[in-house]
């Protein structure tokens, strides 16, 4: 297939269109989700058991 400086720019606009649409409407819907918790937060406020226990300071005695 040959491509003329035409066709590439076409190609170009296309692929530029698609992406600008893309990202408009993931910000659309990160907007109306509700916000991500933080890694740290999500591991130190499992359900699970075998969750490290939350400690009351800086080397407390246990």
């Amino acid at each position: 297939m040959e491509w003329t400086p035409e066709a590439i720019k076409a190609e170009v606009d296309y692929r530029q269109a698609a992406m600008r649409a893309d990202a408009a409407h993931d910000r659309v819907a990160r907007r109306s989700s509700a916000p991500k918790r933080s890694w740290w937060r999500r591991l130190t406020h499992r359900a699970d058991p075998a969750a490290p226990v939350p400690r009351k300071g800086h080397r407390d005695a246990t």
